[in-house]
């Protein structure tokens, strides 16, 4: 579904936590929204504790950008007091001398489990701003219940999850009323660098690419057999910050 930006989305009640690991299992495929721009689906859910957000995408500048150059969350919520909180994660990596990038022939040579294996030990740290509890750099898997996740399928549809406890972002003296408020999200999936890293390595091995990831898309967003053009506007898009806005409201209890 394409939406309007000014639209107020609904997030889904769920009954049960759902954990950010990565695996969609806990959403309903494909997810509701889907982002022109960012070429992102998306979706919203919480439960009487936490607030949950999933992403997910196919597109191969998308995976490079993500697990190379990194994602950013902001979310912010109006009550007594306005409240805006920051996840950066993956975490750029750091930039490295052209020379030493692997060639194509080593980079196939990888496996897919390996490279994945290598990106989930990389990437175990988060930098978080804003929240009750927490500020800077910590673990995915955090104590507070601020929770993130990449991981991403053989066909190569990549999954990202965040858990977001209520009184981690809205402070831990937050009032019911305060659960009623417009929560505003901005996904800023930074651009590779043409210096350091180069596209046509970048998600080469890790399973699939273009197309395919299970989701029914529109006639805007619809992922055909690639051309040479279509390479082209791919690999340009890997160079580019891309940027998703969306207001929403939390559910309440069925």
């Amino acid at each position: 579904m394409l939406f309007a930006q000014d639209n107020i989305m609904k997030a889904t009640w769920v009954s049960s936590p759902i954990k950010a690991d990565g695996k969609p299992g806990d959403w309903t495929q494909p997810l509701k929204y889907f982002d022109d721009v960012t070429k992102l689906f998306f979706g919203f859910a919480n439960d009487d504790k936490n607030i949950y957000l999933c992403f997910q995408t196919s597109e191969e500048a998308n995976l490079a950008k993500i697990t190379k150059a990194g994602m950013k969350i902001y979310l912010s919520a109006k009550g007594k007091s306005k409240h805006k909180v920051t996840i950066s994660y993956p975490l750029p990596v750091k930039d490295e001398p052209t020379s030493q990038e692997p060639s194509k022939n080593n980079d196939h040579k990888a496996s897919q489990a390996e490279r994945k294996n290598n990106f989930l030990v990389a990437n175990s740290m988060m930098e978080v701003k804003g929240f009750t509890s927490r500020d800077g750099v910590i673990p995915i898997n955090d104590s507070s219940g601020i929770n993130a996740a990449v991981n991403w399928d053989e066909a190569g549809k990549l999954t990202y999850e965040i858990a977001i406890p209520f009184k981690e972002l809205f402070g831990s003296d937050f009032t019911k009323e305060d659960l009623l408020n417009d929560l505003s999200l901005t996904a800023e999936v930074n651009a590779l660098s043409r210096q350091s890293h180069g596209f046509d390595g970048g998600m080469k091995g890790m399973g699939g690419g273009r197309g395919g990831g299970g989701h029914h898309h529109n006639s805007n967003a619809t992922q055909t057999e690639s051309t040479p053009g279509e390479s082209a506007v791919s690999k340009q898009a890997a160079y580019e910050k891309a940027e998703l806005k969306q207001k929403f409201v939390l559910a309440g209890k069925n």
